[in-house]
């Protein structure tokens, strides 16, 4: 058979706390965790099961009275008693978490663009054809001259309209285009010549009735068509007129004038248009004399069709438009126009600014200007039109800009989308936390304002609670002490809450934040002992009493009512120690001391001192369950100190209950020595009171046979 140490008896021993029943009941003993060596015997025995239970035969303590010998007064020193305070754990309601968004402006979006200098300026140009019957020629003429028109202008952003003298709106070139464009020419020349030849043939229709200064205004201002836009000039551009007509405005006859209208005269043009735009002309300027229309080498043979004027000279309005901005004019009956048309050009190129045309309207302060690499200090912008106004070399290249456009206004304030609790806005810029001191918002305007202006394109979170009212009210148990009520926030006590006792409510006068803990603690009726037995004496020997607080002296008040000390509950604190003197009312008889006791002494535990003596006060000493007396043998002393050990729940029996029924031994152990004073009656093993000390630890060890 195996072999086992005592260490290792019962299979369930240690495992006794889990509830197994190898070794009996597991709640009425322990593990044999503490027998010495020496108590039980470590060798080797059989591995059949053995039972080892463990017993307390009682909880200790110590009473200690007092007597006065002199002044027959007895001295009670006890605890006042109190059960924990009861404690309700509440939270705050939490309100959801907000969080807005926002983007700071900027100063604009930075661009880059380049041109080269041959590509300078903006040149709009409006001819106003004659569209009388005797124009065919004139227009078939100008048709071919769409190359001396551009020779100086060929490095300019150039575009071409045409009206008749009887309609300010504007012509279309065959693509259904009002004008036509230098990017449109560049793409296709002869498609670009042609397109301007059908522009300018307005002569075929014959309409007598010309109105030139009045077309000319309405087409240099956007008006006179009812129908559609008339507008086609671009902001800061060079523009300039040229008049192709072999009448006088208004008409040559007698019976086309336009006299008393406001038309009639050069200044209907010149107010309104202004001196700034150049008028050229192509003008018949004399009546012409008799021509041979076979000869080609008559200098009138390109004029016979025209008819002549009826006061000279001729034609007045015209030329006072032409003179009065600087233009220049030429006989409409030269074969050739090449030269005249040059000549204007050229003229346009003088007062042509070097332009650009930028893809985005500039933020004016943000413009950086090169010009081969150099910086240009001398330049404007309006729009998307950018001036150079310094002098610029014909052997330059290149312009370079650098500019900011679409900029976003930039802002410190901001408005969330609900109203928020000012006490829970947070703020952050690009994800960092803004000091509170450096943002506030106002409950009045509902906007956030930060001290910084936050820099460009930046993030500006705003996280916040919405302000809607948290409660301030919380629930307590009906069973609370009203007058015992403590409140705690997030661990700080608050002051001045009031209590709704019929809706067992505390009211506070500010509502927690969201989420804070709430702690509630009271006391309940019941959990303050006030009745406390008196000890030492019965209450029919006390005269008097006297009750103070052990520790600071301070008087307290107590009532002897059916002979036990009766508390105020204010008196009562968790553990307060107190001393309680009783004067008592009769007189020793033959120096025999009886004290009353609450409790019951335990044997051998009863300690009379005198004086410091043990020996003085121990005649006759006799302990019952109520009471001890005793003599002195002598009186020289003041005071008489009376101690004794009382158990609550003593036992001196204790059950086996083991799951064996056969043949067994029993060994049994007090404090860990083994003993052999014992009795075992049926399945109860009992130790005499006298061989058993209060609180003793028992333990009992079962083997079988």
């Amino acid at each position: 058979m195996r072999r086992l140490t005592a260490l290792r008896w019962c299979g369930t021993l240690l495992a006794s706390s889990y509830g197994l029943s190898g070794c009996g009941d597991p709640s009425a003993f322990q593990t044999l965790a503490r027998p010495a060596p020496s108590v039980i015997d470590t060798t080797e025995i059989d591995a059949a099961p053995n039972y080892l239970r463990t017993f307390s035969a009682g909880d200790v303590d110590t009473e200690k009275l007092t007597l006065d010998s002199g002044f027959k007064l007895i001295t009670h020193d006890f605890s006042l008693l109190q059960l924990p305070r009861s404690e309700d754990i509440l939270h705050q309601i939490e309100r959801p978490i907000q969080e807005d968004v926002y983007l700071q402006g900027n100063s604009g979006i930075s661009n880059k663009q380049d041109f080269a200098i041959s590509e300078a300026g903006l040149f709009d140009l409006l001819i106003v054809m004659d569209n009388s019957s005797s124009m065919g020629p004139y227009q078939t003429r100008l048709g071919k001259t769409l190359p001396n028109i551009l020779k100086h202008i060929t490095n300019t952003n150039w575009q071409i309209a045409v009206v008749n003298t009887s309609s300010a709106c504007l012509r279309k070139s065959p693509s259904g285009a009002k004008t036509l464009t230098r990017a449109e020419y560049d793409k296709d020349p002869v498609a670009g010549e042609l397109a301007f030849k059908a522009m300018i043939a307005v002569g075929e229709n014959g309409d007598s009735v010309e109105r030139g200064v009045l077309r000319a205004t309405q087409a240099m201002t956007g008006e006179g068509c009812p129908k559609e836009s008339n507008l086609w000039l671009r902001p800061d551009s060079e523009r300039a007129v040229l008049m192709v007509t072999d009448e006088n405005n208004c008409g040559s006859a007698p019976n086309e004038g336009c006299k008393g209208e406001t038309y009639e005269l050069a200044n209907y043009f010149l107010s309104r248009v202004g001196t700034k735009v150049t008028v050229n002309g192509l003008l018949l300027l004399q009546d012409p004399p008799a021509a041979n229309p076979s000869d080609p080498s008559d200098p009138n043979h390109d004029c016979e069709n025209s008819g002549g004027y009826l006061d000279a000279p001729n034609p007045k309005e015209y030329l006072t438009m032409v003179n009065t901005t600087g233009g220049i004019f030429s006989d409409i009956c030269r074969s050739n126009y090449s030269n005249i048309l040059e000549q204007i050009s050229l003229k346009v190129k003088e007062k042509i600014n070097i332009q650009f045309e930028l893809d985005y309207a500039a933020v004016a302060d943000s413009l950086e200007v090169s010009m081969d690499g150099k910086p240009v200090q001398q330049f404007s912008v309006s729009g998307k039109t950018l001036s150079i106004l310094e002098p610029v070399a014909g052997d330059k290249q290149k312009i370079s800009v650098r500019y900011k456009h679409s900029p976003v206004p930039m802002k410190k304030s901001f408005t969330p989308h609900l109203t928020a609790d000012a006490k829970t806005v947070e703020v952050y810029v690009n994800g960092d936390r803004v000091p509170s001191t450096k943002a506030s918002y106002s409950s009045t305007t509902g906007a956030l304002e930060l001290a910084d202006l936050p820099p460009e394109n930046a993030e500006i979170k705003m996280r916040y609670r919405a302000n809607s009212a948290l409660p301030t009210q919380f629930s307590v148990s009906p069973s609370s002490v009203k007058d015992s009520l403590k409140v705690m926030v997030d661990g700080i006590e608050v002051q001045g809450f009031q209590v709704d006792a019929a809706q067992h409510k505390i009211v506070l006068r500010e509502a927690p934040r969201d989420g804070q803990t709430v702690r509630i603690s009271y006391e309940r009726p019941g959990d303050k002992t006030l009745e406390y037995a008196v000890s030492g004496t019965t209450a029919d020997n006390i005269e008097s009493i006297e009750v103070v607080d052990a520790t600071t002296g301070e008087a307290l008040e107590a009532a002897l009512q059916a002979g036990k000390l009766v508390f105020p509950s204010e008196a009562i604190a968790p553990g307060r120690k107190v001393r309680a003197h009783y004067n008592l009312n009769y007189a020793f008889q033959d120096k025999t001391f009886k004290l009353k006791l609450d409790k019951i002494p335990f044997p051998d535990t009863v300690k009379v001192e005198a004086g410091g003596s043990g020996e003085v006060c121990n005649k006759n000493l006799e302990v019952l369950p109520s009471q001890i007396s005793f003599q002195c043998k002598d009186e020289d002393f003041e005071s008489i100190q009376v101690s004794y050990q009382h158990v609550e729940n003593y036992r001196n029996s204790f059950p086996l209950n083991i799951d064996y029924s056969g043949p067994r031994t029993v060994r049994v152990f007090v404090n860990q020595k083994e003993i052999q004073d014992f009795h075992e009656i049926g399945d109860q093993i009992v130790i005499l009171r006298k061989n058993l000390p209060a609180g003793a630890e028992v333990q009992l060890l079962v083997s079988p046979k």
